[in-house]
């Protein structure tokens, strides 16, 4: 019984994450919340990347998870303004997960909201890259190449 009102409770916590359940929490995929609660529940991107990597096995199916929640924690600090914490999150999270899409198109965006124009175009196109059909990089990409040049970054 315990270990049902565990996995429920992980559940919502991964849930709060931004992180959509399709199906039913069946192990290994609940002890995979286990094992990540302690770093999920810290909001330490640093440290949920550390748990992840020292998985083993579970970390395939913590992939999704892990990437899904760092990649929240990023956004939230580019929504505060951080954008320097930002940028070294969504970077923790492409050299993690480097196969993802979606962590170039997160950490180009960082790059944007900081003034770099040619580093945030290098990153939205190794996400094209890895999904041809990623539209935001397509025009976030056309939208840097058609504005005029800035003299200072804090313009941007």
């Amino acid at each position: 019984m315990n270990r049902l009102r565990l996995g429920l409770a992980l559940a919502l916590l991964a849930g709060c994450a931004g992180i959509a359940q399709s199906a039913p929490i069946f192990a290994p995929q609940a002890e995979v919340l286990e094992r990540l609660a302690p770093a999920l529940a810290t909001h330490d991107p640093a440290r949920l990347t550390m748990a992840y990597r020292a998985m083993g096995d579970y970390g395939v199916a913590a992939a999704n998870i892990v990437e899904a929640t760092v990649n929240t924690m990023g956004y939230r600090r580019l929504q505060n303004n951080e954008v320097d914490a930002a940028i070294v999150v969504f970077e923790l999270n492409s050299e993690t997960f480097p196969e993802s899409a979606n962590t170039w198109d997160s950490l180009a965006e960082a790059i944007v909201a900081k003034g770099d124009r040619a580093m945030a175009i290098r990153y939205y196109r190794r996400s094209l890259e890895i999904d041809p059909d990623n539209r935001n990089a397509v025009r976030m990409i056309e939208r840097i190449m058609g504005e005029p040049q800035l003299s200072h970054a804090s313009d941007f």
